[in-house]
């Protein structure tokens, strides 16, 4: 347990905890995606590490590389967006935008992070970096629930090529 006795690791990886995604989420309405890429960090020294050192002083380089991919979606119940993490390999572009779409397989984890918040001290109000506690989503898949949609990613070409053949 993490000395806040809300994480849980099993062999070093944060445990996942599934959820009900539509009674937690309500209505998913796909508006975007996001592809994160690899980042290495060199020292001093010009030695090369995968992690940043605690005093964040190393320098990022960016691999170009994909690590992780997300879709964002605007929830009914949350009443705003958020970033679901979905497979490396999954196809975003069988997505349209404003699709309502449905997690298969959803979890969470609790992870770690830092946010910048208004503190106000003696000396007026700074802006600090404090940590916090996140809850990730991270599903297997995504379905799309539109009957008037398809998930094939080239849907308004193919009606296209279909006229201009039609007209030929």
């Amino acid at each position: 347990m993490a000395k806040y006795g809300i994480e849980a690791f099993k062999d070093n990886k944060p445990v996942a905890y599934p959820i009900d995604a539509k009674e937690t989420y309500g209505t998913l309405t796909f508006t975007g995606s996001e592809v994160r890429n690899k980042f290495i960090y060199i020292d001093d020294d010009g030695e090369v590490h995968e992690e940043q050192n605690q005093q964040e002083s190393w320098e990022p380089k960016d691999t170009g590389q994909p690590r992780d991919k997300y879709i964002m979606a605007y929830s009914s119940n949350i009443k705003d967006v958020m970033d679901i993490h979905v497979p490396i390999d999954f196809d975003v572009d069988s997505l349209e935008f404003d699709q309502e779409i449905e997690l298969i397989g959803a979890v969470v984890t609790i992870g770690n992070a830092k946010k910048e918040q208004k503190v106000v001290t003696r000396n007026g109000e700074q802006i600090r970096s404090v940590d916090c506690k996140t809850f990730p989503v991270q599903v297997e898949g995504v379905k799309v629930k539109d009957s008037k949609a398809t998930s094939q990613p080239s849907q308004s070409q193919s009606k296209s090529e279909q006229l201009s053949k039609a007209k030929g």
